[in-house]
């Protein structure tokens, strides 16, 4: 709790800052970045670009330079622009600019994936492109399309006029209303499972993707923007700020320090640790993000150390990996947490959010490598995982009974050089260090009493026989 309580503390305290040089008092609507540039679509004046964090910012966009810019996406190496009369696109980082489709349309979302961009247009619908110049409209019947959110081929999209939000799951060649079906939507946001609606009546937030929806006790403002991490919510309002959600859209309060009064905010986008805060004065503010851990509670047992005749495990360190639940399965987030003797262990995690489908991988110093058998989501900042009712609990059921009453699965022992397989390079550490009577906190001490011994080695011949390996995705 004190460490939950010092994040908040540092987080919250930080104030908005205007970074702004460069840019003057320009009303900023819309926020991308590339590898290296972060860009601001501004009203009537265009694009401008930064590089060092929204310190100091440079107009971009001979040909746009006079244009209202309402949205902005990545497509590939390409960057998008939808403007007041069409879709434009550069790929020099904002230098020269090319109007490439849906001419004289007011342009006030735009969304991209890995196979198309799509562009929600005032008055014509949702259109889309594979790239190129060629545009076609989509099967959704419903124009003012003001937000689009995209997860793979998942889509959202939220109109004016009272028409709500409306989902596809096939790319955007199939729509279907959801339950917020009778609100102007002005902002969307999606992150995991849990999705986001700014309209003109608050926030309405859902816990199934967007299907059904709640509305939020922020219920009085116009929300221009929305920005989400992990738990964590954004909303931009007509003349009232920023407001801050921390449990996912539930309760809200005023993040409004450092922010002049009756200010709108019709742009939010995070950022290399920062929110933006695009405003209706002064251009652009920005904080750091506020990050709140999320708790895996974990129940392991690990095979030498456990000890059957007393139910009770040796305590030690753990790591858990929290990794990609798609190849190639990358770390996205890691915490290193004693496990004590009933095999209990909580990691906290600062990168990771709710809803998102994670692996979890166990290291421990002379054990297998043990990944859970499916994806895992955290909700509500917990998660709950116990490897040891079943084998199965493990991916490849990769784990080891070690006690009938009660029932125990125990990840292996033995892998003492941490290679991903219990063999005879281990066994041969064990026999080196057992006949010099090695002692203290040693990865050849695979009971976990400080001493290197024929226990130590027991275990390792025996798993070594059996030939057993890391599994894994």
């Amino acid at each position: 709790m004190f460490f939950i309580a010092t994040i908040l503390i540092q987080n919250i305290s930080a104030q908005w800052s205007n970074v702004s040089s460069g840019l003057g008092n320009k009303q900023i609507y819309s926020f991308t970045n590339n590898s290296t540039n972060l860009f601001a679509g501004t009203f009537n004046y265009g694009l401008y670009t930064s590089t060092d964090n929204g310190m100091n910012w440079t107009q971009a966009g001979i040909g746009l330079n006079n244009r209202i810019v309402f949205s902005l996406t990545m497509f590939g190496n390409y960057l998008y622009a939808g403007t007041d009369i069409g879709v434009w696109r550069t790929s020099n980082n904002g230098a020269y600019w090319s109007l490439i489709g849906l001419n004289n349309n007011t342009i006030y979302s735009l969304a991209s994936n890995q196979t198309r961009v799509f562009a929600g247009l005032h008055v014509s619908g949702l259109f889309y492109s594979s790239g190129g110049t060629s545009w076609f409209i989509s099967s959704l019947n419903v124009t003012n399309i003001r937000a689009i959110a995209v997860n793979g081929n998942f889509i959202l999209a939220g109109a004016g006029g009272n028409a709500g939000v409306y989902l596809s799951t096939n790319n955007g060649n199939n729509w279907s209303a959801t339950s917020l079906n009778n609100k102007s939507v002005y902002s969307i946001a999606l992150n995991g499972s849990y999705a986001f609606a700014g309209t003109g009546g608050g926030v309405y937030y859902s816990l199934d993707s967007g299907y059904t929806w709640t509305r939020s006790s922020l219920n009085n403002e116009l929300i221009y923007s929305l920005a989400v991490c992990g738990s964590v919510v954004y909303a931009g309002t007509e003349l009232n700020g920023v407001f801050l959600s921390t449990d996912n859209g539930l309760n809200w309060s005023q993040l409004n320090d450092g922010l002049p009064g009756g200010i709108t905010i019709y742009s939010l986008y995070l950022y290399n640790n920062y929110v933006y805060a695009g405003a209706s004065l002064n251009s652009v503010y920005r904080r750091p993000v506020l990050q709140l851990p999320v708790t895996l509670s974990l129940n392991i047992c690990i095979e030498g150390f456990y000890n059957p005749a007393g139910n009770a495990m040796i305590s030690d360190e753990v790591t858990v990996y929290l990794r990609n639940a798609s190849s190639p399965y990358e770390i996205l987030d890691y915490a290193t947490a004693a496990v004590d003797s009933s095999g209990y262990g909580s990691f906290e995690f600062l990168n990771s959010g709710n809803g998102v489908d994670y692996y979890i991988q166990l290291e421990h110093r002379n054990s297998l490598e043990t990944w859970s058998n499916t994806p895992q989501h955290f909700s509500g900042n917990i998660l709950t995982y116990d490897f040891t009712t079943d084998a199965s609990k493990a991916y490849g059921d990769n784990q080891k009974q070690v006690d009938a009453s009660p029932v125990r699965f125990a990840i292996f022992s033995g892998d003492v050089n941490q290679d991903g397989t219990v063999d005879a390079g281990d066994l041969s550490q064990v026999e080196n260090d057992a006949a010099n009577s090695i002692s203290g906190y040693v990865n050849s001490d695979v009971t976990g009493d400080d001493f290197v011994d024929a226990g130590d080695l027991s275990i390792v011949e025996n798993n070594a026989a059996a030939g057993v390996y890391a599994i894994m995705p």
